[in-house]
């Protein structure tokens, strides 16, 4: 997992699969089933689906800020 994508997970979710990938994740987040992927407290009443576009927009601009290839 890129440094980017690690950042974001970490910046929103409180737990998240170590061995799943970001995209894999991301799903996760999507199926009202999983129980695997925990947001913060914070932002645990928000819909999934605007959690997910956090996380991506988190992600998109670590990697531009940092140049990250």
């Amino acid at each position: 997992m890129k440094t980017s994508e690690l950042f974001a997970l970490n910046q929103w979710l409180m737990v998240f699969p170590e061995n799943a990938t970001f995209d894999d994740v991301l799903y996760l987040l999507l199926d009202p089933d999983d129980e695997t992927v925990v947001p913060w407290h914070v932002i645990e009443t928000y819909p999934r689906r605007d959690i997910a576009e956090f996380i991506a927009d988190t992600q998109t601009h670590f990697a531009n800020v940092t140049n990250e290839r």
